[in-house]
């Protein structure tokens, strides 16, 4: 990667690094709440937290140019909110789908 010749640029190109080499650790953190909430049984109640943090991802990933990430995080993000919304517990296709989205963006983040 070139490194940017004036200083803002060069400030935001480490930035946008440093956010990229903390993403697969968040992504790391998503999966886990998501097994935890699946393991509790009834997660719905529950997704509040994991819906703020994909919801993060998705905002952030469009501020740091990743579009790739942003997008995977906002369908994720709107996937978990249509299960908290139904509420009840999660049957095996959503588990599969939301696991299929939740892949989805850790390919998308590299």
């Amino acid at each position: 990667m070139a490194v940017p010749a004036d200083p803002l640029s060069q400030k935001i190109a480490i930035l946008r690094a440093e956010y990229a080499a903390k993403l697969p650790g968040r992504i790391a953190e998503i999966e886990q709440v998501w097994s935890r909430l699946l393991a509790a049984g009834h997660p719905a109640a529950e997704l509040d937290d994991l819906v703020r943090t994909v919801h993060g991802i998705a905002g952030s990933g469009a501020i740091f140019g990743m579009a790739a990430v942003s997008g995977a995080a906002r369908e994720l993000e709107v996937y978990l909110e249509s299960i908290r919304a139904r509420g009840g517990p999660v049957g095996t296709a959503q588990k599969e789908r939301a696991a299929a989205l939740i892949a989805a963006l850790k390919d998308a983040a590299g």
